[in-house]
């Protein structure tokens, strides 16, 4: 059994992506700038405002989230537990008082042939903070047949990483 979940891991590893490939943040930086194709950012829209994004990125999520508070009885006691206590509450224990729910953007794929048809492009890099996020999102633009890429490394640690142009600077 174990045998066959490490050849099962393996593979899942070695699985080909849809898409052409992925890029450095200096080959994606060109062909931007060569007018070859439009870099879109994934990430929430929070993520796109406060944490910063690359010159040009368009910001069209993929999903967002959506935070419903628990009850108003939960919140208080929280809030008096903080004030009882003399001490502030984390954002992860924080983050406990809402019940998050993930929106995938039904749109996403629509938005980008869009942008990319008012940029006069036939290519699309997509970036995340990371990389998970924009690889599966470049894998889904790829299966409808649009010429998708990958930063590698994601915005944090690519883009920033390699000191390309960004709000933050």
């Amino acid at each position: 059994m174990k045998i066959k979940i490490a050849i099962m891991s393996l593979l899942l590893a070695f699985q080909a992506h849809a898409y052409e490939a992925d890029l450095t943040p200096q080959e994606a930086y060109e062909m931007q700038k060569n007018g070859e194709a439009i870099i879109v950012d994934v990430r929430t829209t929070l993520e796109f405002i406060y944490t910063g994004h690359g010159q040009g990125f368009i910001n069209i999520p993929a999903y967002d989230w959506t935070y419903e508070p628990k009850s108003i009885e939960t919140r208080v006691k929280s809030a008096e537990y903080e004030v009882k206590n003399e001490k502030v509450k984390n954002h992860t224990s924080t983050m406990k008082l809402y019940n998050a729910k993930e929106v995938i953007n039904k749109n996403f794929s629509k938005q980008v042939m869009e942008a990319m048809k008012l940029s006069n492009v036939n290519k699309v890099i997509l970036v995340c903070r990371s990389g998970p996020r924009s690889t599966a999102a470049a894998d889904i633009l790829a299966q409808q047949g649009i010429t998708a890429y990958n930063l590698q490394d994601g915005f944090i640690y690519g883009w920033k990483g390699e000191n390309l142009p960004w709000d933050g600077q």
